[in-house]
């Protein structure tokens, strides 16, 4: 920007810093943002471009005045000051599919495209604003997919607790914290004589106070440890208040009636209603006494899956549920052939033992068509027993790959199965297969390891499964040259994205397609595994790894949200995309035609891509060097 439009405009970094997207940027940022930018006035009428013309290679930031933008599907959206206007085309370089106007006299601050990412990559404050604005744009991906049935469509009154626990706005803190230590209380609603709403008190509030803010017993609580609290309505749907909570990250929110709150609900809440709620088929499950019987009941697996898709707002929620099942279904199996080997005289185990599913079992990140990826831990036996036990299990692993696939779970092309010598072993061989590997690794390794390494317990010893895990992060934290060669075979993958940001396809036999597994969700699930491993993390699912990066300060709040929008809007496609193709008869798979996809979709979809692409190329940057 020139210095005659600085002087111009002296107060633009005070603007800016004032708006919501920038109100976590540091001034420095803002001010860097603006000298390499220049200023661009409008007037009131006027069109700053139109749906359908080419990306002019520009962010626009709005300083002054009044933006609007003209969607095609009938939907405008007011931009308000500090809002960014063509950020979605600079992320996907796409021409722009909406139109903007001025609707009073706007002043705009013009930064190239260029400057941009050079910003990003300088100032992580800046790359954390543009990934909060990325995950709003992703979490809003549809926003007419609202869920009417299941359990999430009822009302927060159906679940809240009632009546609140409160106090008054005079209350200190050595009261409060005895209330709810004698109430056994997780949180307390502060509200005036006239029943009105002033604010929330919680567990975290009070140590905060006391901790670090250096709070008194008789301080008040009003003054130091209330916070402004999340307000839903009595007839808000769960999931929406879900969203909220979770879009907040909020442990509470209050129900209101009018500014009178009248309960109080919690994530743990919702959580609970959703793991407690009865299943037929869970039941019918459990019945079953013959291996036919229960593949015909592996054939409601898309009943399942709709059924979770329709009552989750959250595709990964959706994902988990059909993951369970899955997994009921395969535990059920495990018994029904361990029953089998012994009515074939050959007798119960006679060792302990651990049956490990990996890959997207592991993950409980299960689809419609997953294969078999298992292995078995044998606990330490007797020299003298050693033969005897081997030709027990080497048997019970053969008919259990076997019966898994009459279920239904085809054998994986990599033969990572129980009746593979290498995947049947005692923890004394499987450690020190690990260690073998973290001390040598070679390319090999590193593509084994991003399979097998998600491994969890599916049946049996959870004991023998937690001392392996513990055993193998132990390993990598002394040596951790195996993640750099799995970070470098993430890499053979790469998002579906060309030069300019484009959707890249793939051709086969049957037209172009996307892989959304191999080109985006697996590229998630690498990079979350890596820095889970790096970071001792031992939980699987890779939600809940970027939630642990979060906590240990590995990833900010926003990358990780940005990371999580991305691995939602994929799956929700996959998902959907499985369930149609089941409907119609078809084998479920992975690839899905960009002409199949809405305008609408195939926006979300770059976008997404582009965030796989960032986390990407934060594992890169974190492996690139020579320091192993």
């Amino acid at each position: 920007m020139s210095q005659n439009e600085t002087d111009a405009n002296p107060n633009v970094r005070e603007i800016l810093c004032g708006t919501p997207t920038f109100k976590e940027v540091s001034p420095e940022t803002v001010e860097a943002l603006i000298n390499k930018s220049r200023i661009h006035v409008l007037p009131a009428g006027q069109i700053l471009f139109h749906a359908g013309e080419s990306f002019r290679e520009v962010v626009y930031t709005l300083i002054e005045g009044d933006i609007m933008i003209h969607r095609p599907n009938g939907h405008d959206e007011m931009i308000q000051p500090g809002g960014f206007i063509g950020l979605a085309n600079y992320i996907d370089h796409h021409d722009y599919l909406a139109t903007a106007q001025a609707t009073s006299r706007a002043l705009l601050l013009v930064t190239d495209a260029g400057i941009m990412n050079r910003l990003e990559h300088a100032r992580p404050d800046f790359f954390d604003a543009l990934n909060r604005i990325i995950a709003g744009k992703l979490r809003e991906r549809n926003p007419d997919r609202s869920i009417s049935v299941g359990l999430l469509a009822q009302p927060v009154t159906r679940v809240m607790k009632s009546p609140v626990a409160y106090c008054g706005p005079e209350a200190n803190l050595r009261e409060v914290f005895l209330t709810m230590k004698e109430r056994r209380i997780g949180s307390m609603v502060v509200k005036d004589k006239k029943e009105n709403l002033l604010g929330l008190i919680t567990y975290a509030g009070l140590a905060e106070a006391m901790l670090l803010e250096n709070s008194r017993p008789d301080d008040s609580i009003m003054t130091v440890a209330c916070e402004v609290p999340r307000v839903v309505e009595s007839d808000t749907p769960l999931w929406e208040a879900e969203e909220l909570m979770e879009r907040n990250i909020a442990k509470y929110a209050i129900v209101c009636e009018g500014n009178v709150p009248i309960g109080i609900i919690s994530r743990t809440d919702i959580l609970q209603i959703l793991v407690s709620r009865p299943s037929t088929l869970s039941n019918r499950i459990r019945e079953v006494l013959t291996i036919p019987d229960l593949a015909s009941l592996s054939a409601k697996l898309p009943d399942v899956a709709a059924n979770a898709s329709e009552t989750n707002r959250r595709p990964s929620a959706a994902v988990r549920l059909l993951s369970e099942t899955h997994l009921m279904l395969q535990r059920r199996v495990v018994e029904l052939t361990i029953e089998w080997m012994k009515n074939k005289g050959h007798g119960k185990p006679p060792a302990d033992y651990a049956i490990l599913i990996m890959g997207s079992g592991g993950r409980r990140e299960m689809l419609l068509n997953p294969d078999q990826d298992n292995g078995i831990i044998i606990a330490a036996t007797p020299q003298d027993q050693h033969k005897q036990i081997g030709v027990w299990f080497e048997r019970f692993c053969k008919r259990l790959n076997r019966n898994l696939a009459k279920v239904g779970y085809a054998p994986c092309p990599g033969d990572i199965m129980l009746r593979n010598p290498l995947y049947r072993k005692t923890l004394v061989e499987w450690k020190q297969q690990i260690s073998q590997i973290t001390s040598n690794p070679s390319e090999h390794d590193a593509r084994w390891a991003n399979v097998v390494l998600d491994f969890d317990t599916l049946y049996g010893n959870d004991a023998l499964t937690s001392e392996l895990r513990r055993h193998l992060l132990v390993e990598l934290h002394r040596k951790p040259g195996l993640l750099k060669l799995m970070a470098e075979a993430d890499a053979e993958g790469r998002p579906a994205l060309g030069i300019f940001n484009q959707l890249v396809t793939t051709r086969d036999e049957k037209g172009e397609h996307i892989d959304l597994k191999r080109n985006g969700l697996r590229i998630i699930a690498d990079a979350a595994r890596i820095f889970a491993l790096q970071n001792g993390i031992a939980v699987q699912n890779t939600s809940d790894r970027l939630d642990a990066l979060v906590r240990v300060g590995k990833l900010s709040d926003d990358f990780k949200n940005s990371v999580q929008e991305a691995y939602e809007e994929m799956m929700d496609l996959l998902l959907s995309h499985q369930i149609r193709q089941v409907n119609a008869g078809k084998e479920p798979t992975k690839k899905i035609k960009l002409e199949k996809l809405t305008p609408g979709n195939r926006s979300s979809l770059r976008m997404a891509m582009r965030a796989v692409k960032r986390f990407q190329e934060q594992l890169l940057d974190e492996y690139s060097g020579e320091v192993f």
